[in-house]
């Protein structure tokens, strides 16, 4: 009798498959589950296409305009209540409480989140269709697919939470998949447009750039294409809000006005005013040095590794929200080309991640609050929090000395996970 295991099927029925099991688990997920987050970004576009601001917003461009697209396709087939997404001041455009509770109670809510999220799912298949192509081994292209189709973090961000992470990571998955095929321009232009969906995208950039250097060419034909890419992305970065505003767009319409015109963030960053923000500068600058004595390795290789190394030190050191772990995966994900064993760091990352935000967890963000479309009852349920108080919790170890270990655990886990990266990029072919 023959054993059920992928290694038994062929490509096509592979993909039938396991990318049917994944299809269907994001159906059930789509339309039962969401954050206030999800609401409060609908509600800022649907007041861009009822009041006509569509040259409004060069913030996370790109996913502005995917989204608005896919918010007009919903038109056709759900009713618009009148006021649901009333929005009377668009720089206070975060929804309430009272907002998300008659939005959960609108007789459509399951057709909006499953529209809403519509275009997550798409980028979402894309990007496993992209790393499908990135593997060459088979054996090692299967495991791949499986890790981005099924691990819990990108399920979690983008299905649950319902954010937008994964549309920034399609991008970021075509960059590496230019590089490998010595696209380098090309590559440049997706890396741009990737910073028209996320702001910390921006930490790759020397990355990329060091990326895109053929040791083997003359000096001045890598100073050429360096310099072409760099202009591409300076472009991308700087001209929109230009072109914006000249089109008679304001490119404040969601800004709180209070925090724009607030340098005090601005301020303490400049100043290393963080105690996090000193071993991110040293640990970058460290990754530095790392990717140029990597210039003999291939060019996805470098980025792939390098972007993946940076995302463990921001992590480790950062104070972030439980969605944006969906970063930590792509890139190690990509790394299974160059022959990193990533399954045992994987694992211990998922349940580190787990526990952590158990821990830290409030009434909104890893809790059955999320599930309040399927019932607003969810809304007043328990946090893990108050059980480890009542229950766990002594004078000598207290919830927040729990949080404290759980992010050395935390960090540690990327720890391990950095080397298994680095001692596998070292030997690794292409």
């Amino acid at each position: 009798m023959i054993g059920f295991s992928h290694r038994n099927l062929d490509n096509r029925e592979f993909l039938l498959v396991f990318v049917g099991l994944a299809l269907l688990l994001r159906l059930l997920l789509m339309p039962f589950f969401a954050h206030v987050d999800l609401f409060s970004e609908y509600r800022r576009i649907v007041f861009a296409i009822e009041n006509g601001h569509l040259l409004d917003n060069s913030h996370r461009l790109a996913v502005y305009y995917i989204e608005m697209l896919f918010a007009w396709i919903a038109t056709w087939f759900i009713p618009i209540t009148d006021g649901l997404f009333a929005l009377p001041d668009p720089t206070q455009s975060t929804a309430g409480t009272t907002d998300y509770g008659f939005f959960l109670t609108d007789p459509y809510v399951y057709r909006y989140l499953f529209f809403f999220k519509l275009p997550y799912l798409i980028f979402d298949l894309a990007t496993a269709a992209l790393i499908w192509r990135f593997v060459d081994d088979v054996r090692l292209r299967r495991l791949a697919l499986l890790i981005w189709l099924f691990n819990p973090l990108t399920l979690f961000s983008t299905y649950i939470f319902g954010r937008f992470e994964v549309i920034s990571l399609f991008f970021l998955c075509l960059t590496a998949l230019n590089l490998k095929h010595h696209r380098y321009l090309l590559g440049a232009l997706s890396f741009a447009v990737a910073l028209w969906c996320r702001e910390i995208n921006l930490l790759f950039a020397p990355f990329f750039l060091l990326s895109v250097i053929d040791i083997k060419e003359h000096w001045f034909k890598n100073g050429i294409i360096i310099g072409l890419a760099s202009l591409i992305i300076i472009a991308f970065v700087v001209l929109p809000a230009h072109i914006i505003t000249a089109f008679g767009g304001n490119t404040q319409l969601f800004l709180d006005p209070e925090t724009a015109r607030s340098t005090d963030a601005l301020n303490k960053l400049l100043s290393l005013g963080y105690h996090w923000f000193y071993p991110i500068i040293i640990g970058i600058m460290a990754l530095l040095f790392y990717a140029w004595e990597m210039l003999d390795r291939p060019h996805a290789e470098r980025f792939v590794i390098s972007c993946a190394l940076v995302l463990f030190v921001y992590f480790a050191f950062n104070v972030h929200s439980v969605h944006y772990a969906a970063w930590l995966m792509l890139f190690p994900i990509l790394s299974i080309q160059y022959g990193a064993r990533v399954i045992m760091p994987c694992i211990a990352l998922w349940f580190a991640w787990l526990v952590l935000w158990l821990l830290k967890t409030d009434a909104g963000v890893f809790t059955l609050f999320l599930a309040a479309p399927l019932h607003t009852d969810f809304i007043g349920t328990g946090v893990f929090p108050n059980f480890f108080n009542a229950h766990i919790a002594s004078g000598q170890f207290d919830l927040y000395q729990a949080i404290q270990m759980m992010r050395a655990v935390f960090a540690s886990v990327l720890g391990y996970f950095a080397y298994r990266l680095i001692k596998r990029s070292r030997v690794s072919g292409e």
